[in-house]
């Protein structure tokens, strides 16, 4: 009967009062007006004890009744799969950040009270934290992966404008003979090319072309402007034509590769977390929505 309820009767000092509102329910579990009334009231706190859950500085109540859903989500599934945060767990973790500031409970539960929160308020969002770091470690993360050209085309676009970054590159190079070349349109070029890697067939107008690989080939001794070109074409790309030494050529880059420079190692491994970050986020959000399907729920806020 309470999946059909909307507001909750309690009788209390033998009057009939409407104390609180039912704003959703999920499965079994009752979530009031006064609850996220309540969470809204301490984002600071929770901010500052869970931010990989409370990441603005205000929500409205349909953001903290969505927030407070995922995390009966994430409750459910983690006892599915046997394990829950009990107890003994949140307090030795207490314990630990006490050690860490150098306070004692006392001086916690003072400083609590002065943010306006309760420390059984403290002990549940830091639960509420604990499950949410092994949703992600054990049901989001493993599913995900950051490759190592992910992590060098991130810093790529971060770095553009930075001279010290060099790169290695495979490339087939289609060039025009220097007789050829003068009297060679440069855009008419660039199309018959592009037709020959899509059909395999040369325009006449350049028919007796031969590609020439070239694997390995570092900036090392290049022109500035061919260095210029290749930086700004993809892989599995053709350049625009250029004129090198009196021949026309375009280059199809099979593979790019960002030479390991000190910046890059010292950069590499934080570029890694972030984009990890943002893949937990998209998955964690798309995980929550296929998650819903699979329990009742109900929103009445």
């Amino acid at each position: 009967m309470k999946h059909l309820l909307i507001c909750i009767f309690i009788i209390f000092q033998s009057e009939a009062k409407l104390l609180d509102k039912i704003v959703g329910i999920v499965d079994d579990n009752i979530i009031t007006q006064s609850q996220i009334q309540r969470l809204t009231k301490n984002i600071a706190i929770k901010k500052n004890i869970a931010p990989m859950i409370y990441e603005k500085n205000q929500y409205e109540s349909a953001e903290m009744l969505n927030i407070y859903i995922n995390k009966l989500l994430i409750r459910s599934k983690l006892q599915e799969i046997g394990y829950s945060v009990g107890d003994d767990q949140v307090e030795a973790q207490i314990k630990t950040n006490e050690k860490r500031l150098n306070v004692n409970r006392e001086a916690l539960k003072n400083f609590l009270k002065q943010q306006n929160t309760s420390f059984d308020e403290y002990f549940e969002t830091l639960r509420e934290a604990i499950e949410y770091s092994y949703f992600v470690s054990r049901i989001i993360t493993p599913t995900l992966s950051v490759s190592d050209q992910d992590v060098k085309n991130e810093y790529y676009k971060r770095n553009s404008k930075d001279n010290r970054m060099t790169f290695k590159y495979n490339l087939v190079d289609y060039v025009v003979s220097k007789e050829n070349s003068k009297n060679a349109n440069k855009d008419l070029f660039l199309k018959s090319v592009t037709q020959f890697r899509n059909v395999g067939v040369w325009s006449s107008d350049f028919a007796e072309i031969s590609p020439n690989s070239l694997d390995e080939i570092t900036e090392e001794g290049m022109a500035q402007e061919l260095s210029t070109l290749l930086k700004n074409t993809q892989e599995g790309q053709l350049s625009k034509p250029i004129v090198l030494n009196g021949q026309l050529h375009v280059f199809f880059v099979t593979k790019k590769d960002l030479v390991e420079t000190e910046n890059f190692s010292n950069q590499k491994e934080s570029i890694r977390n972030d984009l990890l970050g943002v893949l937990i986020k998209s998955e964690s959000l798309a995980w929550f929505e296929r998650e819903k399907n699979k329990h009742y729920i109900k929103i009445t806020l």
